[in-house]
Parts: C-alpha cells; sequence; structure tokens
C-alpha cells in the first residue's frame, strides 16, 4: 500500500521556542525533508501563543478602554456603580463626579447613560421672582420684548430664554431641574454627490441626499462627548448649536445676531452667522462645491426650492439658493452640476448606510478603489472595477482563501452616484468578494443590481441602491450589511432557481423581499423591511405609497423565514417562521406551523382565519405599535414612539423594545437616565428627564 507523501511543515515561527536553542541544533535539517524539530516544537509553540494571548488580555482587561465587555461591570464596582453602568460611564466616573451639581456635568452623565445629547434647563432661571439686590442683572422681568427675534422665535423650544410665572410642579419653577433627550443623533455626509432633478425642465436643481429626496437638513452639535477633568463647560452656547436640531428658518433666525440676516426674495446670512462655513473648517450646516470649485458662504441664499415648478426667487448668476426645509438647491446661470455637499442628517439608530461603520480590510488580497475623482490605480465605474478584479485576481489560488477575508474587495471611496454595472454573470477566480464603503463615505449604486458569481460569497456593506438587488442561481452567498435600499425603486429578489443561496442582511433597510424555498433560511437582523412604500415629504403628509408584502415567495413557495429585531412593514409571508423581538406590523403568515417560534414580538392581524404562524412565546397581537413616522428616510422611520410610555418599547426579551432598533436601547436608557438623574441633581431640587419631539413626522 503506498504511503501518503510526508505533508509540509509550516516554517518555524522568527519568535518561537525554537529559536531559543542553540544554533547547532536550530540550524539542522534533515536532507531532502522538513525540519523535525520544529516539526516537534510546533505543539509547544502553539500552548506559548495561548499563554501570551491569555497574559496580554489579563493586562488589557485591568483599563476600561480595552477590558473586555464582562470585566466593565467588575470595574463599575470598584467605584461604587451599579451593574447597569456601561463602559462610557465607568471610563468618566470620577471627572463626573468632581463636577456634579453644575448642569454641565448633568447634560455630560446623561449622555453617559443614554448615548444621546442632552440639554439642562434650570427652573430658576426660567421662572418669575422677586428681583433681589444680591442678584446681579440680567433683571428677571415677566415682559417679552417681541423685537427681540431671539426670544420670539423660541417660545415653546427647549431654548426658550424667557421668564414665566411660577406653577407648582414642571419646569417652570425654581426648584425643578429639566433635562431634554433628543432621541436621536446627527449623521455627517461628506463630499457627497448631489442627485440631479430633470435637467431638461428642471436646470441646476439638485436633491443633496443621495437617493434624490427630500431630507431636511440638520446642525451639527457640538461634539458629542463627556468632558474630561479640565475641560471648559463654558463653550458651551446653550443655543440650538448644542443639540441635533433640524434647521428651520426659526432656528436661523433665533441664532442670528443684530444685522445677520438680511431679508428678501430669499435669505441672506452674513459671515458673522453662527452658521456661516469658515474656509477650511468643518461646516456647521452645509458646504458646496461644484467643478468651478468651492461655492463660499456670501454666495448661498436660503429660500424655497419645489420639486415642480419654478423657483420663485432665483439666484442670481453664481449664487445658490439652498431649501434647508426639503434638502434642495438651485444653482445660479452661470453655475453647473455636478455639486457636492456636505451636510448632516439624523438618524435614529445604526440601521441603514448613513449610520453604517463598515471599514476597508487590510487582509483584502486584491483591492480595487472605485472613485470618479480619478487617480493612479482608481476606477470610475464598478463596470471597471469588476473587470480590474477578475485581472488582478489572475495567478492567485482560490485554495488559499480564508473564511472572514475577503479575496477582493471593491472599494467605494466618495460619496460618488455610480452606475449600476451590467448583471454581472461569470465564474470569479475567487470565491469571496465585498463591495464596501469606508466611512464618512455615502455612495449610492443608481440602477439594478444583479450579481451571479458562480460559486462566490458577495458581501454589500455601506452604501445606498437606488434600484432593485437580485441574487442569481448560481450565487453561493449573498450578506448585506448597512445597505439603504430605495423601496419604492425596487426590492431585494432571488431567482427562484437558487437553491443554495444563503441570504443574510444586518442593519439594512430593505424594500420587499421575494424569495423561494431553498436549503437554507433568509436570515434579516436589525432591519427595517418596508412594504408600505410611503415617501416622506418635507412639506405636507406623506404619500400613501402602494401597499404590497414585505416577504412573500418569487413563484410558488415562501423562504424560510429567521429574523432578529426586524420591523416588518407590509404583510410577511413564508413558509416558516423564526423570529425574535420582532414588529410584524401588518401580520405574518407561515404555512409550516410546526416549525418555528415567534418569541417576544408584535404579531399584528391575523393574515387568515383561523391565524397561521408558528409556536408564540410573549408574543402579542395588542396595542398596535405607534411609529413615529412609516415614511421613508424620516428621521423617526419606523421608530417606535417614546412617549406615552408603549408596552411595546419593554417587550424584547431582555426588557428593550422590539423591532429594528432594538440594538438602540433608546427606552430603557431613557429610563435608567429618569431613576438616576437625582445622583447629579442638588439636593432639595426636583429633576425629571423630557424627550425632545420629533421635527420630522
Amino acid at each position: 500500500m503506498t504511503q501518503p507523501p510526508p505533508q509540509p511543515v509550516t516554517p518555524a515561527d522568527p519568535d518561537g521556542v525554537a529559536h531559543w536553542l542553540p544554533s547547532a541544533l536550530r540550524d539542522a535539517a534533515e536532507p531532502g525533508g522538513p525540519r523535525l524539530l520544529d516539526a516537534l516544537l510546533a505543539a509547544v509553540d502553539r500552548q506559548r501563543r495561548l499563554l501570551s494571548e491569555d497574559i496580554q488580555r489579563a493586562y488589557d482587561d485591568l483599563f476600561i478602554d480595552s477590558c473586555a465587555d464582562w470585566a466593565v461591570p467588575y470595574i463599575g464596582a470598584l467605584l461604587g456603580l451599579g451593574q447597569d453602568a456601561e463602559r462610557l460611564e465607568v471610563a468618566h466616573a470620577v471627572a463626573l463626579r468632581r463636577r456634579k451639581g453644575t448642569p454641565a456635568a448633568l447634560e455630560d452623565f446623561a449622555f453617559a447613560v443614554t448615548g444621546l445629547i442632552a440639554r439642562v434647563s434650570e427652573g430658576w432661571q426660567t421662572t418669575l421672582w422677586t428681583q433681589r439686590l444680591g442678584h446681579p442683572p440680567p433683571p428677571r422681568t415677566a415682559a417679552l420684548d417681541l423685537r427681540d427675534r431671539a426670544s420670539v422665535k423660541r417660545l415653546g423650544t427647549p431654548f426658550e430664554r424667557s421668564r414665566r410665572g411660577v406653577r407648582p410642579a414642571g419646569p417652570w419653577t425654581p426648584r425643578s431641574v429639566t433635562a431634554v433627550v433628543w432621541p436621536w443623533s446627527v449623521r455627517q455626509l461628506v463630499a457627497t454627490e448631489a442627485a440631479p432633478f430633470d435637467q431638461t425642465k428642471l436646470k441646476g436643481r439638485f436633491a443633496l441626499h443621495p437617493l434624490g429626496i427630500a431630507a431636511p437638513l440638520y446642525l451639527r452639535p457640538r461634539e458629542a462627548r463627556v468632558a474630561a477633568e479640565g475641560a471648559d463647560p463654558a463653550n458651551r452656547t446653550g443655543d440650538e448649536s448644542d443639540a441635533p436640531t433640524r434647521a428651520t428658518y426659526r432656528v436661523l433666525e433665533a441664532l442670528a445676531g443684530p444685522g445677520d440676516i438680511t431679508y428678501g426674495g430669499s435669505l441672506t446670512l452674513a459671515a458673522t452667522h453662527p452658521l456661516a462655513t469658515v474656509p477650511g473648517a468643518e461646516p456647521p450646516l452645509i458646504s458646496l462645491s461644484t467643478p468651478a470649485g468651492a461655492v463660499l458662504w456670501e454666495q448661498l441664499r436660503f429660500g424655497s426650492v419645489p420639486p415642480t415648478g419654478a423657483v420663485a426667487a432665483p439666484p442670481s448668476r453664481f449664487q445658490v439658493l439652498v431649501d434647508t426645509q426639503r434638502g434642495f438647491v438651485q444653482l445660479g446661470s452661470e453655475l453647473a452640476g455636478p455639486v457636492r455637499a456636505t451636510w448632516y442628517r439624523a438618524v435614529p439608530g445604526r440601521v441603514g448606510a448613513l449610520a453604517a461603520l463598515a471599514d476597508t480590510d487590510p487582509a483584502a488580497r486584491v483591492v480595487v478603489e472605485v472613485s470618479k475623482s480619478s487617480g493612479p490605480g482608481v476606477v470610475g465605474s464598478l463596470a471597471d472595477a469588476f473587470k480590474l478584479a477578475e485581472q488582478r485576481s489572475a495567478g492567485l489560488a482560490p485554495e488559499e482563501s480564508a473564511a472572514g477575508v475577503p479575496d477582493v474587495e471593491i472599494r467605494l471611496l466618495a460619496g460618488d452616484r455610480l452606475e449600476a454595472p451590467p448583471p454581472q454573470s461569470f465564474t470569479p477566480r475567487l470565491p469571496r468578494w465585498r463591495i464596501v464603503a469606508p466611512p464618512l463615505a455615502t455612495p449610492v449604486v443608481v440602477g439594478d443590481l444583479t450579481l451571479d458569481l458562480a460559486g462566490a460569497c458577495v458581501s454589500l456593506e455601506g452604501f445606498f441602491l437606488k434600484g432593485s438587488l437580485t441574487a442569481g442561481p448560481r450565487l453561493a452567498g449573498l450578506f448585506a450589511d448597512g445597505l439603504t435600499m430605495d423601496p419604492g425603486a425596487g426590492g431585494l429578489r432571488t431567482d427562484p432557481d437558487a437553491w443554495e443561496l444563503d441570504l443574510r442582511a444586518t442593519r439594512c433597510v430593505l424594500g420587499p423581499v421575494r424569495a423561494e424555498l431553498s436549503a437554507l433560511p433568509v436570515e434579516l437582523t436589525e432591519c427595517v423591511v418596508d412594504g408600505r412604500l410611503r415617501r416622506f415629504r418635507a412639506c405636507g403628509p406623506a404619500d400613501e405609497g402602494v401597499r404590497t408584502d414585505a416577504v412573500a415567495q418569487v413563484n410558488r413557495f415562501g423562504p424560510v423565514l429567521h429574523a432578529d429585531s426586524v420591523t416588518f412593514a407590509g404583510p410577511v409571508r413564508a413558509d416558516a417562521v423564526d423570529a425574535r423581538d420582532c414588529v410584524f406590523a401588518d401580520g405574518v403568515d407561515a404555512v409550516q406551523q410546526q416549525e418555528g417560534c415567534i418569541r417576544t414580538s408584535y404579531l399584528g392581524p391575523a393574515l387568515t382565519t383561523p391565524a397561521r404562524h408558528p409556536a408564540t412565546y410573549r408574543s402579542v397581537t395588542a396595542p398596535a405599535p405607534a411609529f413615529v413616522s412609516d415614511a421613508f428616510e424620516s428621521s423617526g422611520y419606523y421608530c417606535l414612539e417614546l412617549e406615552p410610555d408603549h408596552p411595546l418599547l419593554a417587550a424584547a426579551g431582555d426588557g428593550g423594545e422590539v423591532g429594528a432598533y432594538h440594538r438602540s436601547r433608546r427606552a430603557f436608557r431613557i429610563r435608567q437616565l429618569r431613576r438616576r438623574i437625582g445622583e447629579f441633581t442638588p439636593l432639595g431640587l426636583t429633576a425629571e428627564v423630557s424627550v425632545a419631539p420629533w421635527e420630522e413626522r
């Protein structure tokens, strides 16, 4: 019987124990064969590496910045914190306690507990009480100066500075402290290419949002961090620029000083306005550029730019009219696109492309960079990227592909508008492909994306898609992470013959999903699957959309669905369902009732009589969820209302809210802040927490 050939031995580790031996033994090798000594010491090296890693891990666990998650409550216990204290609070516990009792410390404590920006209002500064000689000005008068535009514009907002009569309870009491928490955060879109309108009818008009939809602008808030020791809380202005507020015209006027705004057919903000963009600095509101160069702040005008029809007050030849309510811009006659903009949008959690944190993988074997700003080794389209990736893959061994490491990585470096490539149907040389947009890059792929790479697994991460996504019959796997699809422009579809397709989506906004019964289930985690197809309007109610099934079959049999923390808008029809912490807003229908389980979820109305679904555990059919908005890309897109307290805010298995924003734990953290706010409030004061109202509905 023929003996198998000897297996090659991996060369000795330069830091291995073999290098501790004398050179006479270290350099000895058997002629024509592997080093037997290295083979014998390989097991010793493995144990040495495990011991070294354990020692390094034990050292890292001594510090809150680098310790494992399980060690956080133990370090917090040394400081007297509870078991629910998270890493940020533990890290700044000492610094916060040294400043406790001050409004700035309470704001930082609220951010440490909730991860959300808060503003503290003291009752003695907002109520009317008798002026005493021992208290310096300003005088505490009850009269409101109607000539003070800022005070009038702030009435009824968390930034109101007028004084009111004392009330028995609430914020208008001298011994009260109110912390207003904004349940969303603001993300930046950096040099994103604006979407043009029909240039034959609306020449020079663009939508700032990559998908070409209405999207109001927001202000860049102060750096959201807990002030360390020695930080100067006086840098906080206490006005709208301290919070993630929407850039309404009322806010523009409230922040303006004398002479900062010039009125007319449109508003002109002077260079002294707090929101003016300083050249070379990060813009607090917006900065624009065209092929002719950067648009100076003096060239910007602010007014109405409707999606149809003529502009009421067109700008002059070299000016740009910006509509902060809709997110549209109109170029002057001497300016031409494309337009790139740096601006800000509100997001309620880590769902979708704008909140994605995907990054490039330095271990990728083949790297192709895509950007319209051409450079050495950079291509300008996805079609060219696929061709170049196949060329660079020549000579690489497919058997050296490693799990978790992409063989081919196509990097979308900038916020470009990229045309979708023709249907990609070929047999790649390497099996693992990845298309990724790094952080702060928000590109959009325009058109239908069809992938049929035989035997390959393709990962899509961190970009927008205005079109449908189709998985071909020969594709082995399709993984999406931080992907935002325009539900009205297309959905996610698998070929009916894709029997062995592995389909997964995490932290995505998806259109209607159409899949057939296959060997592997469709796995969705922390996603919004939109079958209602309603589009956000900045002025007026959202459109009615065209309702369709959120999940359904392609031809005959629905897929097996595994869902974790997903919000389904539209009926879900599947062969079998296994779900937890989900919201089936319009009901669920599963053919196989003996397979799977729906745990701690909202089931929605029955789609059949009697209802067909698998066994349930702590799942409810009432009350119905109250969403902030069901309009696509609004700031509260399928977020559960936080006030008044709703049972679904604590219906998940871990006590959190159900649905796509389950991991954000907003309701749980705000409840925790309400319970602990007294720790940073002086004795004798009454503290309460309120939630800022959503500005897009």
